[in-house]
């Protein structure tokens, strides 16, 4: 069993680690080919070198932006998620809310972050906002999908022994939502990291979206590129820890896809 499950996650891992080394190998070659001015486009060599030789700035500036993403993250997923189940348990807030649900993600997003800075000031504060609204609209619409995803008869069995409407939620309803309710996650994380560098770009003292700037007005495109990297490593990064985060809390799902699976 271990050997089938160690087979199969190197099936999952080969091909695009061959497809991101062979990018990063022509990208080299094309680089140094056509002896391409490296303001326009830096060789992947002299991309890493720049941020190894300067890893300590790129480090403290990581953690900046990643705590823009987790705090935002979090406090959009967790207003998504309420607003998701009071749609489900009350057609009154349903009918008031979803509208408004929608008309929400008319309104761009990071172009209100100049507003929240200026209410806010040079705080944290106006960054987890710009994360969490864009955050909230992919947990709370997934939210309400998983939930209308309810087996009618694992609720008429609950109801056959009494149980309460808030007995049905929590035993048959949530359960049954929760591969939705991750799949919102996955979408919201994935546009958390983006919406983080909307709000540093704004205004920030720190952060890979700060130091991108930075390093675009310094027109050192070795510089700006790393910083793209590794901005791009800690969103896939977070991305498959939601995904490892769902395998561990929801087993059986993993179990059914095994059974299915030929």
């Amino acid at each position: 069993m271990k050997n089938s499950s160690s087979g199969s996650s190197l099936k999952a891992i080969l091909p695009p680690t061959a497809t991101g080394l062979g990018i990063v190998a022509l990208w080299e070659g094309y680089t140094r080919g056509f002896d391409i001015d490296p303001l326009l486009l830096p060789s992947p060599t002299a991309v890493l070198s720049f941020l190894f030789a300067n890893l300590q700035l790129f480090l403290k500036h990581s953690i900046s932006t990643l705590s823009v993403i987790s705090g935002g993250f979090a406090m959009g997923a967790l207003c998504g998620l309420s607003l998701g189940v009071a749609m489900h348990a009350s057609s009154l807030v349903r009918r008031a809310s979803y509208p408004w649900l929608v008309a929400s993600q008319m309104v761009p997003i990071p172009a209100i972050a100049p507003i929240l800075l200026l209410w806010l000031g040079f705080t944290i504060w106006p960054k987890l906002i710009v994360v969490a609204l864009i955050c909230f609209f992919p947990v709370a619409v997934n939210t309400v999908d998983g939930l209308r995803q309810i087996d009618r008869e694992c609720i008429d069995l609950l109801k056959t022994f009494k149980a309460s409407k808030r007995q049905l939620l929590l035993f048959a309803a949530l359960p049954a939502a929760l591969p939705a309710v991750f799949s919102g996650f996955r979408v919201a994380m994935a546009l958390a990291v983006i919406a983080a560098v909307f709000g540093e770009w704004v205004g920030a003292r720190s952060g890979l979206g700060q130091l991108m700037l930075a390093y675009n007005n310094q027109t050192r495109t070795d510089g700006l590129f790393a910083a793209v990297g590794v901005l791009a490593t800690l969103g896939i990064g977070l991305f498959f820890l939601v995904g490892w985060l769902e395998r561990k809390l929801l087993p059986w799902r993993r179990l059914t896809e095994n059974s299915e699976s030929p």
